[in-house]
């Protein structure tokens, strides 16, 4: 088994690792956490969770997951990337989660961003998938389920020019502010830079500001949140909790913001998968992104069975996600099969 397949084996269990290890805090702040729990350093039930009500288990995920599921199959299906797949397994995953009213009288689909939501409802109603995304969208929803896609294209060695258009495509579906299409390209390149290189925390930094700087010059009216949020690490390449806190929002709604968490979070302990991980819950904010986005990143550094929590046997249909994830390994080792 090649490390492109082993890493497709693991990521989603992983993405569903860190979608529940966050889920049971998300929207609290990290006063609140450290007052209320300490330093979580396990899975947790969701019995605080505003959209959670109730007690649901720890191991319980969310969207973070079924999104990334989404694409994953999107990928198997298509062969490849295909938006309108993309698109289609949106819808399915749409269907198959749970609606709640909010106190307003409004029915939401649990957990789900309100520029999927949106997109998704656009694009059931018949409306063209580049015109579906929210005008004002710059939300981490993109951010949260790219991995699959990226592990595709990197185990694939697709130009990084067609990379960047599928980006493009994939990130305007949901979210139509050009900072989210920038997010989406650094980090792209930044699970690119791990996958194929020996991490090093001061040239991790370093070519993450110098990713986010190219992509704003090449996407129009972007602004420079992206790099500016990630600026703070070229001085704190192992960055302590309240180092991270200090220089971002706490929060990591504003993609930018969840780059700054994230990538704070992974650097602060090298990438080892549960300590990265329970750093960025810790953090607060919107821990269930935030947590799965950093466990796809250690996952695509580098898995050593070692590396893998004892609980995560908790995580909610594990064995479907391994199925999956199964699948997708199988399908990244045909693809690559063709072009050998």
């Amino acid at each position: 088994m090649s490390r492109f397949e082993r890493t497709a084996y693991h990521l989603l269990p992983a993405i569903a690792y860190g979608d529940a290890a966050g889920l049971p805090v998300e929207t609290r702040s990290a006063e609140y956490i450290a007052n209320t729990h300490g330093t979580i350093d396990r899975l947790l039930p969701t019995t605080e969770n505003p959209f959670y009500k109730g007690l649901y288990e720890a191991g319980t995920w969310s969207d973070d997951t079924e999104l990334s599921i989404a694409v994953a199959r999107s990928l198997i299906k298509a062969n490849g990337f295909d938006m309108r797949a993309i698109a289609d397994e949106h819808v399915t995953m749409y269907g198959q989660a749970l609606q709640i009213t909010k106190p307003n009288g409004q029915t939401v689909v649990r957990g789900w961003g309100r520029s999927t939501t949106t997109a998704v409802q656009r694009y059931m109603e018949g409306v063209p998938i580049e015109q579906c995304g929210a005008r004002d969208g710059a939300g981490n929803g993109i951010i949260m389920k790219m991995a699959p896609l990226a592990l595709w294209h990197i185990a694939l060695e697709t130009d990084h020019d067609e990379v960047y258009r599928d980006l493009d495509s994939i990130t305007t579906f949901t979210h139509g502010l050009p900072v989210a299409r920038v997010a989406s390209r650094v980090h792209f390149d930044m699970l690119s830079y791990l996958s194929t290189r020996r991490f090093d925390a001061r040239e991790f930094t370093d070519f993450a500001y110098w990713s986010a700087l190219d992509h704003q010059r090449d996407v129009e009216e972007s602004g420079t949140d992206v790099s500016q949020a990630l600026s703070y690490l070229i001085d704190c390449p192992q960055p302590t909790t309240q180092d991270i806190l200090d220089h971002t929002d706490g929060k990591g709604f504003y993609v930018p913001q969840t780059l700054a968490m994230a990538y704070g979070a992974f650097m602060a302990h090298n990438g080892q998968f549960a300590p990265s991980v329970y750093e960025a819950v810790n953090l607060g904010g919107d821990t269930d992104s935030t947590g799965s986005i950093v466990a796809a990143m250690t996952t695509i550094k580098g898995l050593e069975p070692r590396d893998i929590p004892r609980d995560l046997t908790k995580i909610m249909k594990l064995a479907e996600l391994q199925q999956l994830s199964q699948s997708f390994a199988r399908s990244i080792k045909t693809a690559r099969a063709k072009i050998d």
